[in-house]
């Protein structure tokens, strides 16, 4: 009984402490969604007033507009792509017979463990001998090396529990091997593929250090336009764009949680009607 105890204060403790944390970190981010509203031409807290002419201006002005809407294609394409390649890279890794397949495995996810500046030093010496800066497709490749790892983690996980044997029955029954995949394969790691694609478009509309050295002069995205804003004046509608940012997070956590709800639902109901059939 003491030991139970002890484990549920055990619980307990790390559930405040990791509340605490989420709470220290959480707190700067939200600040930013009462400040958009202020009525000064200057960031307080708390806010002066009450005003939406900060989000006409963040909705309406070319000089906000456009960036925003580069940043949401490069985001877009970025994630079909990661995904594509990402998917296909896992599916070679955990099915595939490669030599030295750890060694390809840790090269395939090393985007995630070097340092962005330094692959932003090497993808510009390297675009700037193919004329690739301030290419639209330049900055969704650089994107999609930085995005893949995402990818590759998240599918290598789901291909390791998937069962197998699902796909064994697939092409006894007659189904060739791209037919298994679309209606066996591809539905149960869909779950998945969701999860890395929001993890991709979040990455790619926040990128700011290596679209900084490869978008050239005559675009910027939405990072870039914040920062290059708060070099000379913090005016709310940095604090909109900010709260863009965190409105959207929010809102693909929601329906990351809902996904998996459905999913974890869903599992059990099969395993339940499963259990009938027996």
């Amino acid at each position: 009984m003491d030991s139970v105890l002890k484990i549920n204060y055990g619980k307990v403790g790390l559930a405040v402490f990791a509340s605490v944390i989420f709470i220290f970190l959480l707190i700067p981010s939200l600040m930013a969604i009462p400040m958009s509203f202020t009525d000064t031409v200057f960031l307080v807290f708390p806010p002066e007033g009450f005003t939406m002419k900060w989000y006409r201006e963040f909705l309406t002005e070319e000089r906000w507009v456009e960036p925003t809407l580069l940043s949401l294609r490069l985001a877009a394409v970025t994630t079909l792509l990661s995904l594509i390649l990402g998917t296909l890279a896992s599916l070679a890794l955990v099915r595939g017979v490669l030599p030295f397949k750890r060694t390809i495995n840790l090269f395939v996810i090393s985007p995630m463990m070097i340092p962005v500046i330094i692959i932003a030093f090497a993808a510009y010496g390297l675009y700037a001998k193919l004329h690739l800066i301030g290419s639209f497709w330049g900055v969704v490749i650089a994107h999609t090396i930085l995005c893949c790892p995402f990818v590759i983690l998240i599918m290598n996980a789901n291909l390791y529990r998937f069962d197998i044997n699902l796909e064994k029955a697939a092409r006894n029954l007659g189904a060739n091997a791209m037919k298994t995949f679309l209606l066996i394969t591809l539905p149960l790691i869909k779950p998945g593929m969701f999860s890395a694609g929001i993890f991709c478009f979040i990455t790619s509309m926040d990128e700011l250090v290596l679209t900084m050295f490869l978008i050239g002069t005559k675009r910027t995205t939405l990072p870039l336009r914040i920062f290059s804003q708060i070099q000379f004046r913090v005016d709310p509608v940095v604090a909109t764009a900010s709260t863009f940012f965190v409105v959207a997070s929010i809102a693909i956590v929601i329906i990351l949680a809902s996904i998996r709800l459905d999913s974890k639902k869903r599992y059990i109901k099969e395993q339940k009607d499963e259990l009938d059939r027996i």
